[in-house]
This record gives structure tokens, sequence and C-alpha cells, in this order.
């Protein structure tokens, strides 16, 4: 049965105003963006003096579909016949009333996920082990992880599901996404120098992260990486909030520890568990330790939830693992990182890409690490430290800021760099030869995303 109704659409927005609303009227959810509608959902209209919500324009068969039409100044909308509710203040101040309600009625537990890289894979990792048991809404389909897509994914979320999994981003300001969300489980993977702005420090992102505490009631479980840089100021957050804290990582005081020494294991309680012998990123391990980490806590079989991390598939931009035929026979592996990129995940993508593929040919496109703040020419030149313990067959770079490492590089390997997308897509196809693989990496702004939009094209 859906939550949303009438009744419950004027207790979240007391002041709005309903018309043409029928006997037995409901929706599941809300959207703001048309790529995102499903029929039943009522669509937030973003009208004059409004920043969010969808644009009339070029969407009439989304019109024609919604549950019901919210708007700030919904007059031009009543030509639709269509129940309409009229917003008094801000679509963004509806957004939140209505994440707040569902929220307060929610009796299933929210686990929050944030950190500078992994959280999209480790939101799915969890998941995947938890809806293995029970129903699990998350955003993984939708990966909007700022104030506002967390706001409107949760209205979509069932409220009989056992679990919300959320992946939350500094987007908004991380207390105002803790409000929202009131986790019970909060997880923090790592930080990084990404999005740094102005003065902003590596502790200071720390300090921001650990504000997914913020509104999280004494007795909740933070789930910790033992060795990020500043733990000390995450866990003391954590600790003055009076929660439980689960450490995982490397460290022989973890409380979940990975090990690899020819096969992948987790020791968990003195116990230990094989996952497999195969190469797998230390990256992925960690994200995989930190599913653990809730599953136990929620008293789930480890073996059982191994069992669903074995079938774990790297996501799109995410890892994820293409075979591409290109002209006259020749195949190659893709790996897609090209959704993000900051100097850990950079430097732990390219180390996992040279061991899983160490007796192959390696090929590396890399482009720009956005948002790294002043010391961005170092981090970029730092990237040979990676690339130098993988040697590789074949380096291709494009960007502003990659172009130090290009310097770094190129006596040493075979390497390239271009100041355009357009020159090294024209090149690159030809270029390669049968049996090579393949790593693409670098912030979505350098689009390098659209490169493997076009080789996979191919499939």
């Amino acid at each position: 049965m859906d939550f949303w109704n009438l009744d419950t659409l004027k207790e979240a927005l007391e002041n709005a105003k309903f018309y043409n609303f029928p006997e037995n009227w409901s929706a599941n959810g809300m959207v703001i963006w048309h790529d995102n509608f499903e029929d039943g959902n009522m669509v937030l209209i973003r009208t004059e003096g409004q920043t969010k919500g969808m644009l009339v324009a070029n969407h009439e068969d989304i019109i024609e579909r919604a549950s019901a039409l919210m708007a700030h100044k919904p007059f031009e909308l009543f030509k639709y016949n269509k129940p309409i509710i009229e917003l008094v203040g801000s679509n963004g101040d509806a957004l939140i009333k209505m994440s707040r309600y569902i929220r307060r009625h929610f009796q299933g537990k929210v686990i929050g996920v944030t950190g500078s890289s992994g959280k999209s894979t480790t939101t799915q990792m969890i998941t995947d082990v938890l809806s293995s048991k029970c129903p699990v809404d998350s955003n993984c389909t939708n990966r909007f992880n700022t104030t506002w897509g967390i706001a409107w994914n949760m209205t979509r979320f069932g409220i009989d599901s056992k679990y919300w999994v959320i992946e939350t981003s500094l987007g908004g300001g991380m207390s105002k996404n803790s409000a929202i969300t009131k986790p019970n489980y909060a997880v923090v993977l790592n930080v990084a120098p990404v999005h740094i702005t102005g003065t902003m420090t590596l502790q200071c992102i720390a300090e921001e992260k650990s504000k997914i505490f913020h509104a999280m009631a004494p007795g909740g479980t933070a789930v910790i990486y033992k060795e990020m840089q500043f733990f000390d100021v995450v866990k003391s957050a954590a600790d003055f909030k009076n929660l439980k804290v689960i450490t995982f990582g490397e460290s022989e005081d973890a409380d979940i520890r990975i090990v690899t020494d020819g096969d992948n294991k987790f020791i968990i309680n003195g116990n230990t568990y094989i996952l497999n012998s195969e190469p797998t990123g230390k990256h992925l391990l960690l994200d995989m330790a930190a599913a653990l980490a809730v599953a136990g806590a929620e008293n789930y079989e480890i073996e059982d939830a191994l069992n669903v991390l074995r079938k774990f598939k790297s996501l799109e931009g995410r890892g994820e693992v293409s075979d591409i035929n290109l002209e006259d026979g020749r195949h190659i592996t893709l790996v897609d990182e090209s959704y993000n990129a900051n100097p850990l995940s950079m430097a732990a993508a390219i180390t996992a890409f040279g061991e899983k593929y160490k007796d192959n040919n390696k090929i590396l496109v890399l482009g720009d690490m956005a948002e790294c703040g002043e010391e961005a020419e170092r981090y970029h030149k730092e990237l040979s430290i990676s690339v130098d313990k993988i040697s590789p067959h074949k380096i291709y770079l494009c960007g502003k800021d990659i172009k130090v490492l290009y310097e770094e590089i190129k006596d040493k390997y075979n390497a390239e760099y271009f100041t355009s997308l357009n020159e090294l897509k024209s090149e690159f196809c030809e270029k390669l030869q049968d049996g090579d693989c393949v790593l693409v990496k670098a912030s979505h702004s350098g689009n390098l995303h659209t490169l493997v939009s076009d080789l996979k094209k191919l499939l």
C-alpha cells in the first residue's frame, strides 16, 4: 500500500492547498527530474522563482502519467485536470518536509554511507547483503546523494521495508543530511582531497564527514575505516554521540580485518573467513568489510553475507568490466572507473587494475582529478607512484591538470598527452591491440565517460 495519500500529505505539508483529489487517491513518492519518473509518482514542478523541480516543457507525457502535480505557483497546471498541490514556501522546503515526515513514520533502520570514495559501491554491497533476507530500499538506482536527492529518494522508499540504505555526500551539508535521514548506522569509509575549496584541509573534510553522526541517537553504530586519515577526529565525534564503534581495515586491532596472503580473508572476532583467491582490489575488500560490519551487527551469518558479496559486480563508472569487440576482430577488456576520481580512488583503481591484469597489456586512460584544491599539482604528479607499480604498456592522458603527470612519466613509459578529448578519441581505437586491458579513470567533469560510452556502443 502506498504511504502517500491525501491525509499524509496534509500532515507533511501543513500549509499547502489541495485541488482535484479523488477519493482513495494515493501515490508512490515524488520526483523532481524527468529521467527518474515512474508511474504513480507525484511530480514537483519548477515554476517562476523556484530552483528545484521539473520543467513542464517537453514533458507532457510525464505530466499525463503523474499521480499529482506539486508547485509553488500551480495556476498554469490546472489545464491538465490532475490533482494539484499548491505549495507555500520553496519547492526545496516541501522536499525536506516530506522526507522528514516519512522518516518519522519509518519503523525500520537507516544505514547512512559516506566517504570520499567507495560510497556507491559500499551502499550497493550493503543493500545486496541485507536484501538477500528482507525488503530493503536504497538510493542505489537513483544515485543522488546531496540533500535534495536524498530527500526525494526517501519519499519513494517503502514504509514497510526493514532497512533504508542511503549514500550521503557533503552536498547540502552533512548535518542537514543527517537530520533528514537520522541513521541508526553510519559508515565512514575514508577522507581524500576532493571538493576542496579555499583554506579547507583534509582535517576539515574529516570533521564534515563526521557530522553524519549529528542526528544519531545514543547507542547507534558508527562503522569507521581504521587506517583513514584523521581517524581520531571521526572516532572522537562518534564517541561524543555515545555510539558503538566498529572498525575495519588492515590493522591487527581492527574489528573486521582484511588479509591478502594468497587468499583474500576477513578476520572477525577471531574467526577467519575466506572470500576468494582471485585478484581483488584492496578498496573493494575494504568496502566489503564495511558491509560485513553492518551485516554482522544485524546478526546476519557472515558466510551468507560472503556468498552474496562473491557475486558482486562492480558498478557502471565504478569498476564495471566489459568485453569489447572492435573492428578487425580485435578484442579488449574495458574497466570503467570514469564516474569520478580523487587521489585516493585513483591510486586504488590503478593498483587494483595492475594486480588483476598483471599478465596482460595494460592501457591507462587518465584524466584530471577535479577540486583537489591548492595542492592539485602535487596530487597529480604523485600518481606516478601508482603508475610505476604496474608498468603499463601504454598511457593516454587528457586534461589540464594531468599534464604534470605526463611530464613526470614521459621518459619512462609509452605515454601520450592530449589537451582535447576529441583528439584522444580520434586516435584511440585504432591504436588498441587484440587482448589489451584498458582502465579509464577521471573526474566526471573531464568527460572521459563519453569515451567509455563510445566503446560500449560496440558491444
